[in-house]
């Protein structure tokens, strides 16, 4: 262990001990103390990255009931006993049908051939096939595929200053574009899906397949084009000659057929997609059904679409205890009374809509600042955003909205999972990264406090 991870598992050590000699108050009782500070410590390790992750989890949900945070072993893995565990392991399977076949690089090509006449228009095609690939396939594998892309674009630059220059701008855009897309639907994120668990366990609300779709896809469309033109004009990459171009698509080698496996996987993505879409009228359909359905269905021999075995192997056991054990942590939060004081302690705003929007944005993505792994953030920013809704004599829905979009755009600093992927290549620095995500994200706040106010009209949550 380094000097950084050291310092976090001790820190996080103090944590979980001091908090056992803070005593309850009549507003906040010493479970509830305990459970933010046990919150707290599993941030700490997060951040310092002092075990894996996996094992953090394992250690907090041991903890929990030795220190008081919960009252049985059952109450800290009741996170795991929800059915999003389920469809977020499933999630996995509809990403390796993905990135296994070359679907997303006949998306790119597709685009490519179109509007790839020199660098700037290579970047809008590759971070338009990123955002539409990232709608259904989950951000990291999504990342990768075209960062590896993109990686063999820069091979074309003979010039180590051009290669550094023009890899800066893509490295920072494909993240970016991962993260906008990953707005357009509640399946495209575990954000979103934590987002809609705590809205529900908050409220006894939830939002549809389609009221989703109807706020973050005009988003994603408005968002991604000008995020393109801020990152060039920031960060301009390097021109080469149209023949390069030419080489690098003609390079990105594909069957020139669409081939039956690929069929089969538009086939039954296509058909979850029309059971996604009508499970917002017909209540009887579960989104989490229909897609272990369609997993399974990927994974029949005949088909040839996706290989039981890959799918296994492509499952991400970190991420999966990482949503579960924030779910436990949740749910413990609510038992032991930290939501309700949260709460309290949101001031009522009296405003329009857009700006209880904007001020409740512009608070999640200062507090991602603080706390810079965004599904740590959404447990503890749910209750007062629900409370500043209310107060405000606004909407929950449209709160919790806000809250999994700004989530999900938390590329101010390379410090999220989607990021950490470019940053780790060498090619930007922190710096490079902040100066142009924070307009891209001041336009974000705008554009969604505006969307979401309409939507909110239009559906009747307003």
């Amino acid at each position: 262990m380094n000097r950084k991870q050291l310092t976090g598992a001790g820190l996080a050590a103090l944590i979980l001990i001091g908090m056992n000699f803070i005593p309850g108050t009549p507003a906040l009782s010493a479970a509830g103390i305990r459970t933010i500070c046990m919150l707290i410590a599993f941030l700490v390790l997060l951040i310092a990255g002092s075990f894996r992750l996996m094992y953090i989890c394992f250690i907090l949900l041991g903890l929990m009931p030795l220190l008081g945070v919960a009252p049985t072993f059952a109450d800290a893995v009741s996170g795991f006993g929800n059915p999003l565990i389920l469809f977020v392991i499933a999630s996995f399977g509809i990403a390796a049908a993905f990135t296994e076949l070359p679907l997303a690089r006949r998306i790119l090509v597709a685009i490519l051939r179109r509007f790839g006449k020199n660098v700037k228009f290579i970047l809008l095609a590759i971070m338009c096939s990123t955002a539409i690939i990232s709608g259904l396939v989950s951000s990291v594998p999504t990342c990768a595929v075209f960062l590896t892309i993109a990686l063999s674009f820069l091979d074309l630059y003979d010039d180590p200053d051009d290669k550094k220059r023009t890899g800066r701008t893509f490295m920072i855009a494909i993240p970016v574009a991962t993260m906008i897309g990953s707005i357009t639907t509640p399946i495209a994120s575990t954000i979103n899906l934590l987002a809609l668990s705590f809205l529900e366990e908050l409220t006894g609300t939830t939002i549809t397949f389609v009221q989703w779709m109807a706020a973050g896809i005009p988003i994603m469309i408005v968002t991604l084009p000008v995020a393109w033109w801020i990152i060039l004009k920031v960060h301009s990459p390097a021109e080469i000659s149209g023949e390069m171009v030419k080489k690098f698509i003609d390079g990105l080698s594909i069957p020139k057929r669409v081939t039956r496996p690929e069929i089969n996987v538009l086939i039954i993505t296509g058909i979850m997609m029309a059971l996604w879409i009508t499970s917002s009228w017909v209540r009887s359909i579960n989104i989490v059904v229909v897609t272990l359905l369609g997993v399974c269905a990927y994974c029949i021999p005949q088909l040839n679409a996706l290989k039981f075995d890959s799918f296994v192997k492509n499952i991400g056991w970190d991420p999966v205890f990482l949503f579960a054990t924030l779910l436990s942590l949740g749910s413990l939060m609510h038992l032991n009374g930290v939501s309700e004081w949260m709460i309290s302690l949101m001031p009522v705003l009296v405003a329009p809509t857009p700006l209880v929007i904007a001020f409740g944005a512009v608070l999640f993505f200062a507090m991602l600042l603080i706390i810079p792994i965004a599904p740590s953030l959404v447990p503890i920013m749910a209750p007062s955003m629900v409370a500043l809704a209310l107060g405000a004599g606004s909407s929950p829905e449209i709160m919790m909205l806000m809250v999994a979009i700004c989530g999900c755009c938390c590329f101010l600093l390379p410090l999220d999972t989607v990021p950490l992927l470019s940053y780790g290549k060498g090619y930007f620095s922190f710096k490079d990264m902040f100066v142009s995500s924070l307009p891209i994200q001041a336009f974000i706040i705008i554009v969604t406090s505006l969307w979401l106010t309409v939507i909110g009209y239009a559906f009747g949550m307003l």
